[in-house]
């Protein structure tokens, strides 16, 4: 049963990593912003879900997916002088971005005709 639950718990952590990758590239859509300002943006989205996304878990989102050539990083002074990372997407971020957005409607439209 263990394995199971722990089977269980892995498959959601993998949803919700992808649809955390893509909601935070939609953030960057059209503007570069920094870590705080990315949370503060998507507390705003997701409102009463906003604990979906752990401060823990955006900063090493945001590296992955720089690693990945999505985000683009450059430092900035902040309104206190001390440097603020921003991030912006690149070219292929936004290829992704819509290719995960598509992909998300897909699974949306499948389970409203299944499940609800």
């Amino acid at each position: 049963m263990l394995k199971s639950m722990m089977k269980h718990k892995n498959d959601n952590d993998q949803i919700l990593k992808g649809l955390l990758d893509t909601l935070v590239l939609n953030v960057l859509r059209d503007q570069p912003n920094y870590g705080f300002g990315i949370k503060e943006a998507l507390q705003v989205q997701l409102g009463d879900d906003a604990d979906v996304l752990k401060e823990a878990t955006l900063y090493p989102l945001l590296h992955r997916l720089e690693r990945r050539g999505l985000l683009l990083s450059y430092r900035q002074p902040g309104a206190r002088g001390t440097p603020r990372k921003y991030y912006q997407v690149t070219p292929e971020g936004l290829t992704y971005l819509k290719v995960r957005t598509n992909e998300w409607r897909k699974v949306m439209s499948l389970l409203k005709r299944t499940i609800f």
